[in-house]
């Protein structure tokens, strides 16, 4: 089977280092042998996710994110994305339970509290020790969980909205708004342990990624101690955290479409003589998805102090939602009604395009991206 991540031609490789060419080569195999035969039953609830991150963890594949010397593989951020597109080419459920630990993984290696490196980093690398986030709410005008500062630590109430992979996880760092002051954030460490204190919801319904176990997780005057915190945060740096990767994260979005565009190859090279329109659309698809990846990562790459930076990253982080859409879109319809079945690839990629029209969103994101599709729908 030919990985999805293969179908457009991906530029940059020639960033890789040797080892990162090697770990992408045993990412696209397992994509390719375990993870996407198996999706459509991850994502029917008949097959469970942690065996495929088992798998990945066995390759070295978790840690990707982690420095060597904390037992990662220390990849760069161009492995990342080419790793971040052959996932979700894949299987959107893997990478979106995976993505939450590699983010943590990345926190707790940032943080200036050297307990939890030294604690916790290298199980979180050999994925012994899966940690999930809680703080996606601080985007929120309204703070949706309080931290107060007491003798010894914190203590944090409120409801965390969206926790992905539950069932997997060890620990969640959660965010919270400082009581004293509705700008500053704390991140801490909390064991999952249910308790009156920590509770946590029956997994979420969701229409795209509902094999992901998202749940909703309360807190009840939970005491967490100083010793498991993270960093401080504000509302102003996540914001400017937020327009710095506005580009950066069309990889989840070219992953998807990526997919697509082989289910819809797939049927053209099936149907394609007697369906003349099908083998023409899966090309002009393929160019304009390599040229929207390729303006996309130069813009990420670019100085985020341009004048027209901002501008033209949400241009781009549209581009590459409405184009996943039209191309998942476009594989439905060319798989006929076998394309409304659950056990159908196109089909689930379609309702994953729709959740990376969601993931990540902020005010600006969504303004572009309904700006760009009403411009493409307006009649000329």
């Amino acid at each position: 089977m030919e990985n999805a991540a293969e179908t457009v031609g991906i530029a940059g490789l020639e960033l890789l280092t040797a080892h990162e060419t090697h770990l992408l080569q045993e990412t696209k195999r397992i994509c390719d042998t375990v993870i996407e035969p198996r999706a459509e039953a991850v994502d029917n609830g008949e097959a469970d996710p942690l065996d495929n991150l088992k798998t990945l963890a066995e390759a070295g594949l978790i840690g990707v994110t982690t420095p060597r010397e904390w037992g990662g593989q220390g990849c760069s951020s161009a492995f990342l994305r080419v790793f971040t597109e052959t996932l979700t080419a894949a299987c959107g459920t893997t990478w979106f339970i995976l993505t939450q630990h590699l983010g943590t993984c990345g926190t707790i290696h940032g943080s200036e509290n050297a307990t939890l490196r030294e604690r916790f980093l290298r199980d979180m690398a050999s994925g012994n020790h899966y940690v999930g986030v809680g703080f996606g709410h601080l985007r929120r005008k309204e703070p949706m969980l309080l931290a107060t500062v007491v003798d010894g630590g914190y203590r944090v109430s409120g409801v965390a909205p969206w926790v992905t992979g539950y069932p997997y996880l060890s620990a969640v760092v959660f965010g919270a708004t400082l009581d004293t002051d509705p700008e500053c954030h704390v991140y801490l460490y909390a064991p999952v342990i249910e308790s009156e204190q920590f509770a946590s919801s029956p997994p979420l319904p969701l229409c795209a990624m509902n094999a992901t176990a998202t749940t909703e997780v309360t807190l009840s005057d939970l005491f967490v101690p100083q010793e498991n915190f993270v960093k401080w945060g504000s509302r102003d740096g996540m914001k400017r955290g937020d327009d710095a990767g506005i580009a950066g994260a069309v990889s989840p979005a070219i992953g998807c479409a990526t997919g697509a565009l082989r289910d819809l190859r797939r049927v053209a090279d099936k149907r394609g003589s007697g369906i003349r329109a099908l083998p023409a659309a899966t090309e002009a698809f393929a160019n304009e998805l390599a040229t929207l990846r390729e303006r996309a990562y130069a813009i990420a790459d670019g100085a985020k102090d341009a004048p027209d930076y901002k501008t033209n990253a949400l241009a781009v982080r549209a581009g590459a939602i409405e184009l996943a859409v039209r191309i998942a879109h476009a594989a439905v319809a060319g798989a006929g009604g076998a394309g409304n079945s659950r056990a159908h690839p196109a089909q689930r990629r379609f309702r994953e395009a729709l959740f990376y029209t969601l993931t990540a969103q902020t005010g600006d994101i969504l303004g572009a991206t309904v700006s760009l599709l009403s411009r493409e729908n307006r009649a000329t």
